[in-house]
């Protein structure tokens, strides 16, 4: 993934999750979000096009905290907009407390400095789907092995229940379950 990759990075990601915490602000935010994250040497990516089309894609960082702390700073020049989202959507309110406090707790007790960010595929292409989603979690599984990480984490949002399944369908092994979220934790070989 290349910084070219990010306006359809971010316009994916907004068309398949516009209920999602960072899609209650809009499709120039998750830009914002995935523009700050490029900034960091530690962001990588994969995507997945076809004929021109993007299908999917995934983000990590190799220091969670970098990556944090950007995108920290996207949200700090937002703070009436975080409390009228927070006032229409209460639950949201407790989604970024765990994702700001918790989570990072969860990934200091396992050791990892690693997060895989996101993880997003096209679900109008349904035959392609999982094709694509496990194409991009090979390319992710082999960068982290590549980097010499031995351990990664990821969040993920429980009120998704599609990924819920899909996630138990692969296995991965929930390290936490917080109230809005699951904590998954892998190691490479």
């Amino acid at each position: 993934m290349t910084v070219a990759h990010i306006r359809d990075v971010a316009e994916l990601h907004f068309k398949q999750l516009p209920w999602s915490f960072n899609g209650q602000f809009g499709k120039e935010h998750i830009l914002e979000l995935y523009t700050a994250l490029a900034a960091s040497p530690h962001f990588f990516g994969y995507v997945f096009y076809v004929e021109g089309r993007l299908l999917g894609f995934v983000t990590a960082t190799t220091d969670y905290a970098d990556s944090r702390r950007l995108l920290s700073k996207v949200f700090n020049r937002k703070i009436w907009a975080l409390l009228k989202v927070f006032a229409r959507h209460p639950r949201f309110l407790l989604t970024a407390l765990e994702s700001k406090f918790l989570v990072p707790l969860v990934f200091r007790w396992h050791g990892a400095r690693a997060e895989w960010l996101t993880f997003v595929t096209d679900t109008s292409q349904a035959y392609l789907g999982p094709f694509v989603a496990l194409r991009l979690i090979e390319a992710l599984n082999e960068h982290m092995s590549m980097a010499g990480i031995r351990v990664y984490m990821a969040q993920g949002y429980k009120n998704n229940p599609k990924a819920m399944r899909y996630y138990e369908k692969l296995r991965w092994r929930v390290a936490a379950s917080l109230l809005m979220h699951n904590v998954y934790c892998w190691t490479t070989g």
